[in-house]
């Protein structure tokens, strides 16, 4: 249901040509917010969480040459790195991501002189361990680089540098990942919501975002910038 709605919405959204790039200005000087979509979707699949984020006073920026979120990791990676380089806005920043762009913001935040810019990353529904269901997946659509044993995900997994700075709310079911969403030494959550997309919509996934977010900037505030990632309550 959660999709299907957000389907129409975007094509409405892509007719009347709405350009997130308002979604930059807001009231207050709230940690600015950096959106990644998942794998086939655009940053319109995440506009209820983007506005609820700018209602709690955060800018939110979408990366628009992410597009559909379905080249390599790497290339991915290149995309968001030259967006942040690119405006002094974002001297510190989150990440909010859902599900492959998860993969892509823990990229980020492993490249030198990013990482340290980024405070939190919050993700839903992201396949840390990677999707078994990926293997089934027609080659060729870059779905399959979502299987378990896909190289750049071990290579992830692998480096936990930045892992106390990721959050990770997971849904209690979601039927295109059979595989664990948790990321080890991370915050895991895990949600009263099925569904992969739907949580998305969810008012308590935006009240946990938006404190975790706000938690996050404080404990940098108050010189806690190398600790662990706030429990969302």
């Amino acid at each position: 249901m959660y999709c299907g709605t957000q389907l129409a919405g975007g094509v409405v959204s892509f007719v009347i040509r709405e350009d997130p790039a308002h979604w930059r200005g807001v009231d207050g000087d709230r940690l600015p917010v950096v959106l990644l979509p998942g794998i086939y979707e655009t940053w319109r699949m995440m506009r209820p969480l983007a506005h609820a984020l700018r209602e709690a006073g955060h800018p939110v920026w979408v990366v628009r040459a992410v597009k559909l979120n379905s080249r390599s990791v790497i290339a991915e990676t290149r995309a968001v790195v030259d967006f942040v380089r690119h405006y002094p806005e974002l001297e510190e920043f989150a990440i909010v991501a859902h599900s492959k762009g998860g993969l892509v913001g823990k990229s980020v935040m492993l490249v030198p002189d990013i990482g340290e810019r980024v405070r939190v990353m919050v993700t839903v529904a992201t396949p840390f361990a990677g999707s078994s269901f990926a293997a089934l997946a027609v080659p060729g659509l870059g779905i399959r680089s979502l299987r378990p044993q896909a190289g750049h995900l071990r290579l992830l997994a692998a480096n936990a540098h930045f892992n106390s700075r990721i959050i990770s709310l997971i849904p209690r079911w979601d039927p295109h990942i059979p595989d664990s969403c948790e990321v080890a030494g991370g915050t895991n959550v895990h949600l009263a919501e099925t569904g992969h997309f739907a949580p998305l919509g969810s008012p308590e996934v935006h009240r946990l975002v938006v404190r975790a977010l706000d938690d996050a900037a404080r404990a940098a505030d108050d010189g806690g910038r190398t600790g662990g990632a706030p429990v969302p309550q």
